[in-house]
């Protein structure tokens, strides 16, 4: 454990780095600097960029029609919207948008979820069932993104350390 850090659980740590994997931040020079669309890079940490208001957010219309006109303003390694992110910046009074509180925030979206004893427990793929509203990347998610597969998210999580049940 890093002085000054949190602790995180092996399982955990390999949740994480398969929610980057999934959500394709992952490939990033840095993944928390990523955002939705890949044209803008954070560089400003001290928060959430589309708060900051440095970055407007980029539209869904690739996704099909009925995205015409619609913003999304998922940002950083876990894709973490304007919104969620205020709530969460809240509740758990984050300093800034680093890759600190980025991971802090993700694990509580987790938790809040009830998969967070899940992952500790290595039954991952109930885990990712209770979290896919969350992460529009994971199988069965309404929201009209790819999807990655059970087999795909199992091996970047176990080759980020994570175990199974």
């Amino acid at each position: 454990m890093n002085s000054g850090a949190a602790y995180i659980s092996p399982n955990v740590a390999a949740f994480l780095a398969m929610l980057r994997a999934s959500e394709g931040t992952a490939d990033a020079a840095n993944p928390y600097a990523v955002c939705y669309g890949k044209t803008f890079v954070i560089a400003d940490f001290s928060d959430h960029p589309a708060v900051l208001g440095n970055w407007k957010g980029e539209s869904l219309a690739n996704l099909g029609p009925a995205y015409v006109g619609e913003v999304s303003t998922a940002a950083g390694a876990y894709q973490i919207i304007k919104p969620t992110w205020i709530s969460l910046k809240a509740r758990l009074n984050l300093p800034d948008f680093s890759p600190a509180s980025q991971d802090a925030a993700a694990i509580e979206l987790i938790r809040e979820n009830n998969a967070l004893d899940l992952i500790t427990a290595g039954q991952l793929a109930t885990a990712i069932l209770r979290c896919r509203a969350i992460w529009a990347s994971l199988p069965g998610g309404a929201a009209g993104q790819p999807h990655q597969t059970f087999a795909q998210l199992m091996t970047a999580y176990s080759g980020a350390g994570g175990s199974f049940a």
